[in-house]
């Protein structure tokens, strides 16, 4: 069983950014403890929440409202969606955020891959493949997860090219190469709000990628 030092230790070590349920019992009290803490569910409530450990449904609600804080300081897709990835999940990137400017629209505004495809991609990258390998996971691993967020945006919004998430959203693709088009857009996604939606929901699925495999 661990000892009373060893449980302090894990209690206050600073380079324990996630603990699951599983390891926070194997790690600071044991596993016969387990077993008697599992019998009072109650308990495990309050450790938990005397450490402050946050729902998986705050955690999204969170992401939620950042992607409306960052939205109006970007105005694209693919910047606030990163940045609001960037800042719940601390990947301390935020010099990144500018550059990811030209992904907006499709990349360059050619409707191609959509940008809050893009920017969440990018911070599943950020989070799956540390500099240091050793800190989490294998070196490759962000491809499977970004597979699956690949396939879970897909089956929202039939696609993740930019021309064809716009005729999900609003029945027609709107050309902002073209200044009337670009006006015409602007003024639908302001009215319908259609474009925060596809942000929004692109951000969730990378939270709940990072929250599943974390």
């Amino acid at each position: 069983m661990t000892s009373n030092k060893s449980a302090y230790k894990f209690f206050n070590s600073t380079d324990q950014k996630k603990i699951n349920r599983r390891t926070f019992f194997t790690q600071s009290v044991g596993y016969t403890s387990v077993l008697t803490l599992l019998a009072f569910p109650g308990i495990i409530t309050e450790v938990l929440a005397a450490k402050g450990e946050k729902s998986k449904e705050e955690i999204l609600k969170e992401l939620e409202a950042k992607v409306e804080k960052f939205m109006p300081m970007y105005r694209s897709c693919s910047q606030p969606s990163f940045a609001a990835l960037n800042e719940q999940f601390e990947l301390k990137a935020d010099q990144t955020i500018p550059a990811l400017m030209p992904f907006a629209g499709g990349i360059a505004g050619k409707g191609e891959t959509c940008g809050a495809v893009s920017g969440s991609l990018l911070a599943i990258g950020f989070y799956f493949e540390p500099v240091n390998q050793k800190e989490m996971g294998k070196p490759g691993s962000s491809m499977k997860y970004a597979k699956l967020f690949f396939d879970r945006f897909t089956k929202q919004f039939g696609s993740t090219r930019c021309k064809e998430v716009v005729k999900h959203q609003y029945g027609r693709y709107y050309d902002t190469s073209n200044p009337e088009e670009q006006r015409l857009f602007m003024e639908a996604s302001i009215k319908t709000g259609k474009c925060m939606e596809v942000i929004k929901k692109a951000v969730l699925i990378a939270g709940d990628i990072i929250l599943e495999n974390s």
